[in-house]
């Protein structure tokens, strides 16, 4: 299902890599500390000049394993959507001589899972990179289950994140619309569609869900990986719906 040549277009490409470096970026947005005092918050960037807060970090007041582990609170999971749908913006061509050489349904499925794949890597060596950093700070090594779990989930976080890129490409050429759409979209899910439905449904659907996809028990992760297959066979089937319909089947 994953064509070589998509992956390595993509990441020949210098805006994956600047991807992964604003993720990065983003993750070390996170507050790791807040003084309950003067009620200031601190973030990543505040363990590499701050002493108040090198000295919380010393004395355990300050735990980065359980930050990298947990749920991310910085502005990732804003902007994710953007990140992750890279992939699909640089492979937004069609090629009759992979239709050619292959057929129509593994084109389809083929294209559709390298993009996907691909901005689930963006999300994937970004959090590597992070937790790089984080053993560097801390000065320790810490790589244990809940660490492979973690980077398991974030991995299907931006696979996840980059669908909405995905089908938007079948209907919009402009790609600013198709990295800002999804953008937006996202934002307005988690400031009223979220709130808005009941919790059982909204962890099924959440894309925060997905950061800590395997520390949920069984059946919820069978239920939210049954979720993301039927989207991922619905993007299949509109996909191939799609260029079936077209009259030029390459740009």
């Amino acid at each position: 299902m994953i064509n070589v040549l998509f992956l390595k277009r993509i990441f020949q490409n210098k805006m994956v890599w600047l991807s992964v470096l604003t993720a990065i970026l983003l993750l070390m947005c996170t507050v790791v500390y807040r003084d309950d005092l003067s009620g200031k918050t601190y973030t990543f960037f505040s363990l590499f000049y701050d002493r108040e807060v090198q000295e919380a970090l010393q004395g355990g007041m300050i735990s980065l394993y359980a930050l990298f582990t947990g749920v991310d609170a910085g502005y990732l999971w804003m902007f994710c959507p953007i990140l992750a749908g890279i992939p699909g913006v640089i492979n937004n061509r069609t090629e009759r001589l992979v239709i050619f050489r292959s057929s129509k349904n593994g084109y389809c499925f083929s294209k559709l899972f390298s993009t996907l794949f691909a901005g689930g890597l963006i999300l994937l060596f970004a959090y590597v990179g992070f937790l790089v950093i984080c053993m560097a700070v801390a000065g320790e090594f810490f790589w244990d289950g809940f660490v492979t779990k973690k980077l398991f989930s974030v991995f299907f976080f931006g696979m996840y994140s980059a669908i909405p890129g995905v089908l938007l490409l079948e209907f919009v050429r402009n790609k600013y619309l198709i990295l800002c759409v999804p953008f937006v979209l996202n934002y307005l899910y988690f400031l009223f569609l979220g709130p808005a439905l009941p919790y059982q449904i909204n962890s099924y659907v959440s894309p925060q869900s997905y950061q800590i996809l395997f520390f949920y028990d069984s059946k919820t992760i069978a239920i939210i990986l049954g979720v993301f297959a039927a989207l991922l066979l619905g993007c299949a089937g509109l996909k191939r719906m799609l260029l079936e319909r077209r009259c030029d089947c390459g740009q």
